[in-house]
């Protein structure tokens, strides 16, 4: 009885271990998460724009910048939408999550010392 109890707990807690998702870290690209890039990212004036799709939709994501960059996601008809600075001190800032209507999605950043504007591709 004590064998069955204990395998019963055992398994129970390896089902909950493996069940479990683990949380979207889009700033390490490296950890098992449920987000992916379906486009390449693109660089202007050294900063790189990502577009992520995670298991709760969509955002952008600006890295390697400066305080004042700006990223932002555009949808098919040109809406912008979770524009987002990268704050004092910080060299990332992503976007508000949005769901998988509106799309294809294209992520958008700019340099806060240049005029020019880059997107990904849409997805």
């Amino acid at each position: 009885m004590l064998i069955k109890k204990t395998v019963a707990v055992f398994g129970m807690a390896l089902i909950s271990l493996l069940g479990t998702t683990v949380a979207a870290n889009a700033n390490d690209p490296s950890a098992a998460a449920p987000c992916r890039r379906p486009v390449d990212s693109v660089s202007v004036h050294g900063r790189w724009i990502h577009l992520w799709l995670c298991d709760n939709g969509w955002h952008g994501q600006i890295t390697h910048g400066a305080t004042g960059d700006t990223v932002w996601l555009e949808s098919a008809a040109g809406t912008v939408t979770g524009a987002r600075k990268i704050p004092s001190g910080a060299t990332s800032a992503n976007t508000t999550t949005v769901g998988q209507w509106g799309g294809p999605w294209r992520a958008c950043g700019r340099a806060f010392n240049a005029p020019e504007i880059r997107c990904t591709a849409r997805n």
